[in-house]
């Protein structure tokens, strides 16, 4: 079997039958797609039982307790068995034309990776080009320049861009101890892929359409998101010492990552629960944490904006009073703004 197309589903009853169809919609047969219900307490759970009814030979549906979707992916890659993967979150969808295409592709190049471009289900014009390189490249041995896209981009870091062939898979290693991981998952599980990968194609198409949902942070999913990304940068911590990274772009590694801290602090502020108290609490751990040592050692960082580097300046000051009316400030500021111009 050449596709493994793996959907990792939770309370997606909205929208999980049109993703099914657009899979089962595909000009080419060699595939199996395989669901994994991660604890649904919706009507999706009966709705791929459906499917699954409807397409016996083409549909298997697995139902299991709710872990999160990292943990989620690892039971679908070790039920899965094609040649190759295809990742498909279950309120996206895919183009007819896909699979065929990068059929056309493995069998001519015969890559560890191909990497494509996505659009928005709701703004089809906008194309989000993964790597500007010509359509059909392909890079084999110095995969540098694409390492450092992975790791200091955006647009390189989501597993439904790829098809991945199973070779370079860590299928069977263990991943319980990551269950925390809530936030920036497809990059976690992509960075021993990206290690093992010696051939990579781009395509310079669109064939994955991607839903942006509304998402709500309260201030217990602050804490898992910091936690996810301080995770996450151990793991980049150890690939860029092993990809051979220049100080300059190690520096830049740590930027982003101070910048996701700022991120994590900015939500704290503003979450459902706010309050001046847990605020304190939160960045407590953060200025005390061992892991941002290295990083927030430093006065000045190149963060993403003039704001965030104050931010940054008054967190590191322990200055966490004024950081929190500062931030609360800013962000009322902000929106007043957005409606005055939305008027």
């Amino acid at each position: 079997m050449l596709f493994s197309v793996l959907i990792p589903m939770y309370n997606a009853e909205k929208y999980i039958a049109e993703c099914i169809d657009s899979v089962l919609a595909q000009s080419f047969d060699d595939y199996e797609i395989v669901i994994a219900d991660d604890g649904s307490t919706d009507g999706s759970g009966e709705i791929i039982d459906q499917y699954q009814k409807m397409h016996p030979q083409k549909i298997r549906v697995i139902h299991k307790e709710n872990t999160g979707v990292l943990l989620t992916r690892r039971c679908l890659l070790k039920e899965s068995k094609g040649d190759y993967i295809l990742w498909v979150d279950s309120d996206d969808v895919i183009k007819p034309e896909l699979m065929k295409d990068l059929c056309c592709e493995i069998q001519k190049n015969h890559p560890d990776m191909i990497i494509s471009n996505y659009e928005f289900l709701d703004n089809p014009e906008k194309v989000i080009r993964s790597l500007f390189l010509p359509d059909g490249t392909v890079i084999e041995g110095e995969k540098h320049s694409v390492l450092v896209k992975l790791l200091l981009g955006k647009d390189l870091n989501e597993l439904w861009s790829k098809c991945i062939s199973r070779g370079v898979i860590d299928i069977n290693a263990d991943y319980s101890k990551y269950r925390h991981i809530k936030e920036g998952d497809d990059l976690f599980c992509l960075l021993p892929v990206f290690d093992l990968t010696n051939k990579i194609e781009y395509l310079d198409r669109a064939y994955y359409r991607y839903r942006v949902l509304p998402t709500s942070i309260t201030h217990m999913a602050t804490y898992r998101r910091y936690y996810s990304y301080r995770t996450i940068f151990e793991q980049i911590d150890y690939y860029i010492n092993k990809w051979n990274f220049t100080d300059e772009e190690r520096s830049q590694v740590k930027d982003r990552f101070a910048t996701q801290v700022i991120d994590c602090v900015v939500a704290c502020a503003n979450s459902s629960e706010n309050n001046i108290d847990s605020f304190i609490e939160f960045v407590l751990t953060v200025n005390n944490d061992e892991i941002n040592q290295p990083i927030f050692s430093e006065e000045v960082r190149k963060l993403s904006s003039k704001t965030y580097k104050r931010y940054y300046r008054m967190l590191i000051q322990k200055k966490y009073q004024k950081l929190y009316y500062n931030i609360l400030t800013t962000t009322a500021l902000s929106r007043w703004k957005h409606k005055l111009i939305g008027r």
